[in-house]
């Protein structure tokens, strides 16, 4: 391979080549190309920006130490997307993922999130594990967390219209929030075990 030709213009494979064979611009194109699309991928799933930009960040790096092993039985593009997917699950899992995230897919359309298909549908499929969750909650769980994300209303607003306590309201709420994160584990778990065939 001509390693003096414009490296914009080659393909996919041709540049993961020169990659394994250490060609630093080549490796520089593939980052280029690809950064944009994997940190959306990161903060789509995340909602965060700076996790996001540590994990396409810590992939990259990985992919340029590991160049000489790493065997791409799919596209490039296919495993880096994989690779951001599963970092994110482990995340998720590992509840280190800011609340703002459990409050923003609760809401946001799957249609806004993104404009990749594949995404969208996974989007949905979140919001139905949320609404899911949410009808299982026992009755005044169920109201105090409606009355919080749908209603907007503040843990006293809440605790005048039901009644109760203002303890009782963050207790409640304290419920809600821990199974939804716990419903929320258990789907990107699935996730993962769909993206780790991907590196198989």
């Amino acid at each position: 391979m001509n390693t003096n030709c414009n490296i914009d213009l080659l393909s996919e494979s041709d540049l993961w080549q020169l990659v394994q064979n250490d060609h630093q611009a080549a490796f520089n194109a593939v980052y280029t190309k690809y950064w944009s699309a994997l940190y959306q991928t990161a903060f789509y799933i995340l909602k965060d920006r700076e996790q996001s930009l540590d994990i396409v960040q810590e992939i990259f790096v990985w992919l340029w130490e590991h160049r000489k092993s790493v065997q791409i039985k799919t596209t490039l593009k296919g495993y880096l997307t994989a690779a951001v997917k599963f970092k994110a699950a482990n995340l998720i899992r590992g509840h280190k993922v800011r609340a703002d995230f459990f409050k923003y897919i609760e809401t946001a359309s799957p249609f806004t999130l993104s404009t990749d298909a594949a995404l969208q549908i996974e989007a949905k499929e979140l919001q139905d594990v949320i609404l899911q969750t949410v009808d299982s909650l026992p009755e005044r769980c169920g109201a105090v967390y409606k009355l919080s994300r749908n209603e907007h209303l503040s843990n006293q607003e809440i605790a005048q219209k039901l009644g109760v306590s203002i303890k009782t309201v963050e207790n409640q709420m304290t419920i809600a929030l821990k199974k939804l994160r716990l419903a929320l584990s258990q789907f990107f778990v699935s996730i993962t075990f769909f993206v780790v065939s991907l590196f198989l």
